[in-house]
């Protein structure tokens, strides 16, 4: 390859991450004032409702990502995500009444939040006009890690603390502090608090969970163990192009 080709590839590469950090802030500056600061949302990032849509502090929205948010009411936040959360790459999310992600959370790529549904009651009708289920809530606790491609169906809560495999399909509650896998998800240990360690599930009793932190605490713990967190802006972005 010539010198001139390389020089033009490159000038091209940063014109293009120009633009797209441009884009990035408009949006930001339009929307400002239900984005925390310091958060960051790809240019990629569509977003289908975004009056009602309410993104935390130092959160980091992936590229090519997709918030849907389904049954919009006037002056109410659908989708609603919390401080410190990494969306990963290409996520989806569908919104029913409400999709809650609470602080701290972190999704791998290719995850799919699906709260709402298609009505299809009536085979007899496009179920591509029959409109959307707009009346559950899907709930992600606090401090949540979902690995690659996990799908999250309907009116779900995953309980703060907890681990989702990568590649599972979550149909049923996760109660906090746990470790699921499979299709369908299926917890197969939980935290220990005593013995400070994760346990199976055939070592686990219904006691230890009064050990466990509620929600609000366990916020505040997180919060105070780590004073400063320093948000994984390349994973979110191919911007910067590639590390070597």
């Amino acid at each position: 390859m010539s010198i001139e080709k390389i020089i033009k590839q490159r000038l091209s590469s940063k014109l293009i991450i120009i633009y797209r950090t441009i884009s990035s802030k408009i949006k930001l500056l339009f929307l400002k004032k239900k984005i925390g600061k310091n958060s960051y949302i790809d240019a990629t990032v569509n977003v289908l409702g975004w009056s009602h849509v309410s993104i935390g502090d130092n959160t980091l929205i992936g590229e090519q990502s997709w918030f849907n948010v389904n049954g919009r009411e006037d002056d109410f936040n659908h989708i609603k995500i919390g401080d410190y959360c990494y969306i990963g790459r290409r996520n989806l999310l569908s919104s029913s009444r409400e999709l809650i992600i609470k602080d701290f959370v972190m999704t791998n790529n290719e995850c799919k939040f699906l709260g709402s549904n298609h009505i299809f009651k009536n085979p007899m009708l496009p179920y591509i006009t029959t409109g959307t289920t707009n009346n559950d809530i899907q709930k992600i606790g606090a401090n949540t890690w979902i690995g690659a491609g996990t799908i999250v169906l309907g009116a779900i809560t995953i309980g703060h603390g907890s681990i989702i495999g990568a590649g599972s399909v979550v149909t049923k509650n996760i109660p906090p502090f746990s470790i699921a896998v499979g299709n369908p998800c299926k917890v197969i240990k939980r935290y220990d608090f005593d013995k400070e360690e994760w346990i199976k599930m055939n070592n686990f009793n219904t006691n230890m969970e009064k050990k466990m932190p509620l929600e609000n605490e366990y916020i505040k713990e997180l919060k105070s163990n780590s004073e400063k967190i320093e948000m994984p802006l390349m994973a979110a972005t191919s911007k910067y192009g590639d590390l070597y």
